[in-house]
């Protein structure tokens, strides 16, 4: 996800950094609980430090290498590891067959964000063998999704070509969408913005090669709109604009059957919390709905499960001297929200297929 407010910074300081902030909430806010006897169809993909050495110096300098990916059942049990590297596997989205994994990847993590250089997209087996470099550049390429079928990837670049001299430098970005074949080959570029224009988190739709994202016009306003466009970068429409109640929208998604998309949208900024809640709205624009409230926390990477019953998420909770992560399940609607993280620092869920 790339916050708004991170980007407003950049401009501000002529570094583009990226802070992961959001909101949880729920129609039945005060009814969330701990899955326990609830058992789903499907199986999730995170990422998490759960097994990271947490009382090393080390971690508390380069955290980020701990990041690994693991697999967990949608009532939150059989959590299983699959990564064991000094690397950030980031945002793990499966191949709609269940043979591969889809990732934003930094191979030399300390303290990076999401915006920096050095990002990669790279592949592995659903065991987590077999990592497979995608792109292999100094700068950024990130937010990787497949389409419907698995047979193409869309993904986010700096078409500026930033390295990190650059960014130390202050020079600002130029954020674009590309889609590439599974393999890395065919690499086609979509939008052709101007420097200090971001086109991100663009994602197909799961019913079609509809191509749904945000862009952020220049102007350094840090404000995002949600677009529609075709595979090929033609007929791009415009969704839903930012307003005076959702101040940005990120990470959209599609249902299944591609009519609704579900997004993120800030909704509050106090200057030091960024309050995000989940919405869905349908493809043509129209029936927006809220369904995460602003209690506090924070609600962020909505998926639908892949039968359209559920979505799953994760919620970014303030408390003193700190915040965790934790993934909710809930039905669509935002009613019967389940906590199936045992864990205070898992975080980018989705779906399995199977």
């Amino acid at each position: 996800m790339l916050c708004s407010d991170t980007i407003r910074r950049l401009f501000k300081n002529a570094i583009f950094v990226l802070t992961l902030v959001v909101i949880i909430g729920c129609n039945s806010t005060d009814n969330t609980q701990q899955a326990n006897n609830t058992t789903y169809q499907y199986q999730i993909i995170f990422e998490s430090t759960r097994d990271a050495p947490h009382s090393d110096p080390d971690f508390r300098e380069n955290p980020q290498k701990y990041v690994e990916l693991y697999i967990m059942d949608s009532d939150g049990g059989n959590v299983r590891r699959l990564t064991y590297n000094s690397f950030w596997e980031h945002k793990p989205e499966v191949s709609p067959d269940g043979t591969k994994i889809l990732i934003s990847i930094h191979y030399t993590p300390g303290r990076v964000n999401e915006t920096d250089p050095g990002w990669e997209i790279a592949v592995m087996n659903i065991d987590g063998t077999g990592l497979t470099r995608l792109t292999e550049n100094d700068y950024l390429d990130i937010n990787a999704k497949w389409n419907h079928d698995g047979t193409k990837i869309v993904y986010m670049s700096d078409s500026n070509k930033r390295n990190a001299d650059d960014l130390k430098r202050g020079f600002i970005p130029q954020y674009d969408i590309y889609v590439m074949n599974p393999d890395g080959t065919g690499k086609t570029r979509l939008t052709y913005g101007t420097v200090g224009e971001l086109f991100g988190d663009p994602c197909f739709s799961l019913a079609d090669e509809d191509i749904i994202y945000y862009i952020h016009s220049a102007g350094f306003s840090g404000n995002f709109d949600l677009w529609r466009m075709r595979a090929d970068g033609t007929n791009k429409e415009l969704v839903l604009s930012h307003n005076d109640s959702l101040l940005a929208i990120n990470d959209p998604m599609t249902s299944p059957d591609g009519k609704t998309i579900i997004f993120e949208a800030k909704v509050y900024d106090d200057g030091s919390r960024r309050l995000y809640n989940i919405f869905t709205i349908d493809r043509n624009g129209r029936n927006l709905k809220r369904i995460t409230l602003n209690d506090g926390e924070a609600d962020i990477w909505p998926h639908f499960s892949l039968d359209g019953s559920k979505i799953v998420y994760f919620t970014y909770i303030w408390s003193d001297g700190g915040h965790t992560q934790q993934i909710r399940i809930s039905n669509p609607d935002g009613t019967d929200e389940i906590n199936i993280s045992s864990y205070p620092w898992d975080a980018f869920p989705s779906w399995i297929p199977q």
